[in-house]
Order: C-alpha cells, then sequence, then structure tokens
C-alpha cells in the first residue's frame, strides 16, 4: 500500500492562521469605518450645499430669503409660545429642493402642527438629514399641538439636522447686567433678517428701557419679521453664514452624549423638533459661550468628529473646527458688522 505524505494544519497553525486574519480585520476595520464617515460627510456637505443653492433660488424669485415664520392663521403679534407652531423656512423652501408635490400638499392655512399637517411633519425629506445620524423614520421626536390640553396631545415629527440661526449673543461671559438673556440689544441678527417685538421694551436694536431688566423680550410678542436679503449683506456672501447643522435630535446632546437630568430622564431636545414646524428665537440664537459640538440646543452641533459645516451664503459649505472661537462665529453669523 502507498502511504500518503499530506499533512494537514496543526493546532498551532490553525491558531496562528486565525490570530493573523483576526489583525487583518482589527487594521482593516477602522479603515472601512473612516471611508464610510468619509462619505457621509461628503453627502452631508452636498446637502448643505444643495440647500444654500436652493435659498439662492428661492431668492431669485422672491426678492429675499424665506421667513421662518410662514402661515396665516395667527396674527401678529404673535406671542412666544405660538412661533412654536408656524411653518418653517425648510416647508417654504420645499419646491427648490425638488419636494413641490410635498409643498403642495400642505395646508397653510393651518399651523405646522395641526393634525391636518401631520403627514407633511412625519416624512423624511432627504436633503435635510445628515446621514451621520440616526435613522430619521426610526428616531423621531414629539411635537405637541397647538391647543395642548394634556401630555398626551402631541404627534410624532421627523427631525432636519439642518437649521438657520437667528443671530448670536455678543457678550460672551456674563451679561452686562441683570438678566438680559432676551435683550436684543445684545443679539447680533444673522442674514435671516431682523424681527420688531410688541410692547414697552426693546424693539429691533433700539433700547426702550423697561421698568424691570430682568424680563426676557424675546418671551414677549413678534410684532413683525423682515426677511434677509442678500444686498444687505455688506461683510461678503463667502465670509457669511447662512445654515449650520444642529444635529442630533430628538436627543438633547452635550459634548457628544445626551443631557440626562433628574428633570428629563430621556433627554428630550427642548426646542422644536419637526423639520416643517418653526422655532422661538430662544431656540434658534447661538449662545455666547456654546462653540460648536457643544451643545445642539444651543449651538452650531454635528455628528462629525472634530467640527460641523456650514453653508456659506455663496452657496458654498465649508467644514468649522470645534476649536472655532466664539468670536470667529460672530464674525461669520453677523452679516454687516464690517468684520470679515
Amino acid at each position: 500500500m502507498r502511504q500518503s505524505n499530506s499533512k494537514g494544519l496543526t493546532l498551532v497553525e490553525l491558531l496562528v492562521v486565525i490570530a493573523i486574519i483576526g489583525l487583518l480585520i482589527a487594521l482593516l476595520l477602522p479603515a472601512v469605518q473612516a471611508a464610510r464617515e468619509a462619505a457621509r460627510k461628503t453627502h452631508c456637505q452636498n446637502n448643505l450645499k444643495q440647500t444654500a443653492l436652493a435659498l439662492h433660488a428661492f431668492h431669485n424669485a422672491n426678492n429675499n430669503l424665506p421667513s421662518p415664520y410662514n402661515g396665516t392663521s395667527l396674527l401678529y403679534p404673535i406671542e412666544e409660545p405660538d412661533l412654536f407652531h408656524m411653518h418653517s423656512w425648510r416647508a417654504a423652501l420645499l419646491p427648490y429642493v425638488e419636494q413641490s408635490a410635498l409643498h403642495n400638499s400642505i395646508d397653510w392655512h393651518a399651523l405646522a402642527t395641526d393634525q391636518v399637517n401631520e403627514s407633511v411633519a412625519t416624512t423624511v425629506v432627504s436633503p435635510y438629514i445628515c446621514p451621520s445620524g440616526a435613522s430619521p423614520s426610526e428616531s423621531m421626536g414629539w411635537g405637541m399641538r397647538h391647543e395642548w390640553q394634556s401630555r398626551d396631545d402631541k404627534y410624532q415629527a421627523v427631525r432636519s439636522d439642518y437649521d438657520g440661526l437667528a443671530g448670536i449673543y455678543v457678550f460672551f461671559e456674563v451679561p452686562p447686567f441683570g438678566n438680559l438673556w432676551g435683550n436684543p440689544k445684545y443679539i447680533r441678527w444673522s442674514i435671516w433678517g431682523s424681527p420688531t417685538f410688541a410692547g414697552n421694551q426693546f424693539t429691533g436694536t433700539e433700547i426702550r428701557v423697561p421698568a424691570r431688566f430682568d424680563v426676557g423680550t424675546l418671551e414677549g410678542g413678534l410684532a413683525s419679521y423682515r426677511a434677509g436679503k442678500f444686498n444687505e449683506v455688506t461683510d461678503g456672501l463667502s465670509n457669511t453664514i447662512m445654515v449650520v447643522e444642529r444635529g442630533g435630535r430628538p436627543f438633547h446632546m452635550v459634548d457628544g452624549r445626551p443631557k440626562v437630568t433628574d428633570d428629563d430622564p430621556a433627554a428630550d431636545y427642548g426646542g422644536q423638533v419637526g423639520w416643517s414646524a418653526s422655532a422661538p428665537f430662544y431656540w434658534r440664537l447661538n449662545w455666547p459661550d456654546v462653540g460648536i459640538n457643544r451643545d445642539n440646543e444651543s449651538g452650531i452641533y454635528s455628528d462629525h468628529v472634530g467640527g460641523a459645516y456650514v453653508a456659506l451664503a455663496d452657496g458654498s459649505a465649508t467644514f468649522l473646527s470645534e476649536s472655532t472661537d466664539i468670536a470667529t462665529l460672530v464674525k461669520m453669523i453677523g452679516p454687516t458688522d464690517g468684520e470679515q
């Protein structure tokens, strides 16, 4: 009989092969993940470019940017709680991001949070979603109806990861005196336009001294809103921020983690989650001590490592590092401050 000289792998050799395969996987997996995140970042940047170009098309057709507050069922002056329920600038922009059918399905006479517009609020609009975030259809947030009667009087809404900041506070540490967080004198309004507030407090940027300084004027009535125009930007369109990332919703995110507290164990985002509804000024301002990727309730925030994308008013999109200081953000958000 002929004796076979073939041999199988010994146990030691098999373990060595497995170890080598494991090492290769360990080396390749981060590279694959990095490549996927790079692709997602490119997609996100393209979303912002598409949105910026759509805003230019809207401006060409209307001679101004869309108002953050659209709809006719609420009359001016509009109280702060009502500003949660009007149609957002993203809803007005729909025809310019190839969503004319969705735009035409909106009942503009009803509020954005009315039940008749619920199907709109639960529709995913892909240009408004950053691919680095959670699935928009699986991670929806809660909004409440305008005539809120109980904790059950709410609806689900799809988020947007992009927003137009109304402005930025220009004091960097402690308010100059008293509680002036709602005083427009200390806000630099953005390219989106400027509001006028009703009452005997402050109007625009002209101070009218009230009886008490601890009354938040942004919480008063919105008397009017003048939409922004490109020809009013004196700092240059390429130096002015138009749209920013506001990721992480429907959760309140701080430094990359949900902010869980005794009062908010689910870390719910406090402002408006849904893309189709508007938000009060309080939730649309960059706070004076909040840099990039610090807090998604009060600043620019993304699911990217190291920074966030912003769309500039010239139609481009750029990545701002987390090391960008507040003074630089003030210059970039303010369109007419003479600082470039």
